[in-house]
């Protein structure tokens, strides 16, 4: 069995070496047929039949983290997922009237993610997850176009449903031009012919029909504490449209674009001359003459009107896209209904399609062909009306990803756009695309919402999304390393319990996350079904994989069916990282809390750090805070920013939990404040393995560390480094492991391959050389000159000049540690 995990570790690591080929590719080229296909009706379903559509709380939790791993649950779980959305806002009006925030919570606007999954990653990990609160709320609403042009569209989707449907008070979704069939079939946009095919094979189409209802059910926009006014696109140019008057369009259905196509009006809308006019060669056309819309010209605000007569008499009038604003031409209708309807199609498209510009002399009908140019006097009468302050739209890519558009008398802010995917589209401009932003509300007091309204700072990341390491090793390496590796007389069952332990430890993060979200009750212990469950989702998602059959050997922290998740996470661990990490955390911890000097400022702070008020503090809710403070550089790669924010929660979790209370919080604070070290000394003895080299090698240390003085000679050069310098280097280990875990190679074949000359060590050059290699692509590289000296006097223990293979191995190996 062993020997088929090696196999199996083996294809998996060939699969992560072809993930930068192109999955976008169009699956088919014939539009035609494939638009005739999405006129077929969608799956059936009952509303009423609640089996069809919910899921359990534990069911959702289990979605959501397998999502934000962009694992995508089975077919029937997906569908379910789409109809608890459509059942939610079955009953919901178009305008969604949302409570201000409370003073304390967090209230984020985000713009377009288009399928960028890395994106809407980033911001659950900047943010922390949803939470109604009261106390510490944080909510989300995300402005439409989830989907087309990024590859991630149904992952994205089924994401953002899936928070929607466990947080509904806290998680709100506006439609987007995007939430469109018009949109979503166009072979450049991707979502139909390309993406849900990849997503969901053979059942693609029907998936899409359920998607294509779900977006029809979706609200246009909403207004935050009666103050904000948040929309996907924009203003119309009707004067005084009211909420009540959006409120009446019907939604439900796709967006009316061929009744507004001829800037505002449909083809072949009726018209009458308002004053005479003159024809394109020179004929006169007589007030009260009647004619229809024929169509634009060019991308202009003119369009071409034929009047009935002898002849089909062309005129060319400017157009300004509604009926009250019209000069040389009045609109006609058949009835009042139809009138109205007309409105409402025009109200519809703009809300999703229009864009804000500068200047008067620009406002009209949008040069897209839908929606409309509105300026700042349409933004002002628009929310005077309505007794609004602000409108935050999206819709139009902007570098910085966010930028204001209209400002009233005083200046201040009127209008902004926000868009949150970066790179955009599908990585474009990397690593110097466009940048993604959102808006923050996050009031210090009451009233006055749109005073507490911010631009949070602005981020990149790869449209890879930086889930697989930035540190891809060359197949020639890899090659060298499996050669290297086969050489080394170790059975099959040590080399694959040595692997597993690698990508194990490389996962941590994602693992205690993901069984957080089930430990709804905060003790640190979840049911056994829940370990092979989480170890698929995160690790290797191959349904062969015997993750099951492995769990005997990997999983020995059990109590009865349950068993401590932060016990066995902590049973992995690296003695260089360790080392490095005792000086750095402390540093980290009190840059979350500047200013704080003793246990009277500790408590004061507690309340709030502990937003929630629950008295205890979990991954989701202190990543945030030490994701902004952690102190490792614009260098350092997101998942080793992640590395660092569980190794340091995992310091504070004494009683290993899972969870830090508020005892453990001041307690851990005080001990640096007093100069202590926040990680208890393990030398490398405490460290084993099942290989014999490995432990061969640890009795080596021990002797070395017995000559003594080795542990004071260790503080003594560990105190001539600063914070940043410990900390890059800490980072390089990590990068090194995580490199070593996407080969089927270990740390003594790792010694192998780098001592070139084959004479029994590895000297400084071997090490820099090798160190080039192992972090290929990886930022740390542009900096090693500052952390390479130290890494190389603690890799070189004996101070000899020269690595030896248990130097090496006690390095970079990962090992189960006995103390736990």
């Amino acid at each position: 069995v062993f020997i088929h995990i090696l196999d199996l570790l083996e294809m998996q690591d060939e699969f992560d070496s072809s993930t930068g080929s192109d999955r976008d590719s169009e699956v088919g080229d014939d539009l035609s047929s494939m638009a005739s296909d999405l006129e077929d009706d969608e799956e059936e379903w009952d509303p009423r039949d609640e089996s069809s559509w919910k899921l359990t709380p534990l069911e959702l939790s289990k979605v959501i983290q397998e999502l934000r791993q962009r694992r995508l649950p089975a077919i029937e779980v997906s569908k379910m997922i789409i109809r608890s959305v459509i059942v939610h806002y079955s009953h919901q009006p178009n305008v969604i009237h949302i409570p201000a925030p409370e003073v304390g919570s967090r209230f984020v606007v985000v713009g377009d993610l288009h399928g960028h999954f890395g994106d809407p990653r980033h911001l659950l990990e900047d943010h922390g997850e949803p939470s109604p609160g009261p106390k510490g709320a944080v909510r989300f609403l995300f402005n439409g176009d989830f989907v087309d042009r990024g590859t991630w569209g149904p992952e994205v989707l089924l994401l953002l449903y899936a928070l929607k449907i466990k947080y509904p008070s806290a998680v709100f979704l506006n439609r987007g031009n995007h939430e469109d069939q018009s949109q979503n079939q166009l072979p450049d946009n991707g979502f139909v012919h390309s993406h849900c095919t990849r997503a969901f094979g053979a059942e693609a189409l029907p998936m899409y029909y359920l998607m294509r209802r779900s977006f029809k059910e979706l609200p246009l926009c909403h207004v935050i504490g009666n103050e904000i006014f948040v929309v996907h696109g924009g203003l119309p140019m009707d004067p005084i449209v009211t909420l009540h008057d959006i409120n009446a369009v019907d939604r439900r259905h796709d967006v009316p674009i061929k009744h507004c196509a001829l800037m505002g009006y449909p083809k072949g809308q009726k018209v009458v001359a308002r004053k005479d006019l003159t024809g394109k060669d020179g004929e006169k056309i007589f007030k009260g003459s009647k004619g229809r819309l024929f169509e634009r010209v060019r991308k202009s605000n003119d369009a071409i009107v034929r009047f009935s007569g002898n002849s089909q008499d062309e005129v060319v009038v400017q157009i300004f896209g509604a009926p009250e604003l019209e000069e040389e031409i009045d609109i006609i209708y058949s009835s009042e209904k139809e009138r109205l309807r007309q409105r409402q199609h025009r109200i519809f498209v703009s809300l999703l399609w229009s864009d804000p510009v500068a200047k008067p002399n620009m406002r009209g009908p949008s040069k897209r062909g839908a929606g409309a140019f509105f300026d700042s006097k349409v933004t002002q009468e628009f929310l005077k009306v309505n007794k609004l302050k602000v409108l935050l739209r999206s819709h139009e890519k902007r570098q910085e990803g966010f930028s204001v558009e209209h400002a009233n008398s005083k200046g201040h802010m009127i209008a902004a756009t926000i868009f949150s995917a970066s790179n955009y589209p599908k990585g474009a401009g990397e690593p110097a695309g466009n940048k993604a932003a959102v808006v923050v509300l996050e009031p210090k007091e009451a009233g006055n919402l749109a005073n507490s309204l911010i631009s949070w700072p602005a981020w990149r990341v790869g449209f890879q999304d930086g889930l697989m390491p930035s540190n891809m090793l060359s197949d020639e390496l890899k090659a060298r390393f499996q050669e290297a590796q086969a050489a080394l007389t170790l059975g099959p069952r040590a080399r694959a319990l040595a692997k597993l332990r690698e990508l194990t430890y490389c996962s941590r993060p994602q693992l205690l996350s993901y069984w957080q979200a089930l430990d709804t009750e905060g003790v640190g212990i979840v049911d056994k079904e829940h370990w092979a469950t989480a170890m698929r989702a995160v690790i290797i998602p191959d349904d062969d994989f015997p993750w099951e059959w492995l769990e005997p050997y990997m999983l020995r922290t059990t109590e009865g069916n349950q068993f401590n998740y932060a016990v066995f996470l902590a049973q992995y661990g690296n003695a260089l990282a360790r080392k490095l990490a005792a000086r750095f955390y402390g540093g980290s911890m009190m840059a979350v809390l500047p200013g704080v000097k003793s246990k009277a400022d500790i408590e004061k702070a507690w309340s709030t750090v502990d937003r929630n008020g629950d008295g205890r503090l979990s991954y989701q809710e202190l990543r945030p805070l030490l994701r902004a403070s952690s102190g490792l550089g614009d260098e350092t790669d997101k998942i080793t920013m992640e590395d660092h924010i569980y190794s340091l929660l995992m310091v504070m979790d004494k009683d290993k939990t899972g969870f830090v209370d508020r005892e453990e919080f001041i307690s851990c604070v005080m001990r640096f404040l007093s100069g202590e070290s926040l990680v208890n000394s393990v030398s490398m003895a405490s460290m084993h393995s099942s290989f014999e080299a490995d432990i061969a090698a640890a009795q080596a240390a021990r002797k070395a560390e017995a000559k003594g003085g080795a542990s004071s000679a260790l503080n003594e050069e560990m105190a001539k480094w600063t914070d940043e310098e410990i900390s890059q280097c800490w980072a390089s280990t990590q990068g090194v492991i995580r490199a070593l875990s996407t080969t089927t190679g270990c740390a003594s074949a790792v010694f192998q391959v780098l001592d070139e000359d084959s004479d029994g060590a590895i000297d400084r050059e071997e090490f820099r050389k090798g160190l080039r290699q192992l972090l290929a692509g990886n930022n740390m590289l542009r900096n090693m000159h500052v952390w390479e000296p130290l890494l190389w006097k603690l890799v070189d223990e004996d101070s000899s000049g020269v690595v030896s293979p248990h130097e090496m191995n006690l390095a970079f190996s990962v090992r189960e540690t006995l103390s736990i």
